[in-house]
């Protein structure tokens, strides 16, 4: 069971990290447009800040589940070496339950949110909020699902010694 969520895990870590990228490269040739049109045509439109912004937020939310994935969420280990390992067991459990926590939290009002959204537009696009506001509850419940397979594992198998490198990983 827990080899088939580590596998869905990994799919829609791929998924949320290309769409990231995708959106992120939209954002960039929405905000050169819209300078070039400015400096160069002393002409803009109405939309693309406004676009560029609700993209950022799909791209941070997706981008949040790559995070949790690959486990480069911030955390103070310089105890560590110190701790013993039954100590850091625990530790982790109640971080990652405290976060499942926080996460259920985030994804029930995200989403209401984005329910009481639906029926306003936006000011330039003219799209329901809905859109903008739906990011939260999807990065919400990404995140969870990654949190709760994190959990899983490390309570069936224990934490990990050495974790392969990642993209995130890597050492600067």
């Amino acid at each position: 069971m827990l080899i088939f969520l580590e596998k869905v895990a990994d799919i829609l870590g791929v998924a949320a990290s290309f769409a990231a990228r995708i959106v992120v490269i939209a954002v960039a040739v929405i905000l050169f447009g819209q300078v070039i049109l400015r400096y160069v045509f002393n002409a803009s439109l109405p939309w693309p800040e406004e676009a560029s912004r609700y993209l950022m937020i799909w791209a941070v939310m997706l981008g949040g589940s790559i995070l949790v994935k690959d486990e480069q969420l911030v955390c103070v280990d310089f105890f560590d070496k110190v701790w013993s390992k039954r100590l850091i067991v625990y530790r982790n459990l109640l971080f990652r339950v405290m976060l499942l926590i926080m996460l259920a939290v985030l994804f029930y009002y995200g989403l209401d949110q984005a329910i009481y959204s639906m029926n306003r537009t936006t000011t330039a696009t003219q799209i329901s909020w809905f859109w903008p506001y739906l990011a939260i509850p999807v990065g919400a419940v990404l995140m969870l699902f990654q949190m709760v397979v994190l959990t899983l594992r490390d309570v069936i198998r224990g934490v990990p010694e050495d974790q392969s490198p990642s993209i995130l990983r890597a050492e600067i």
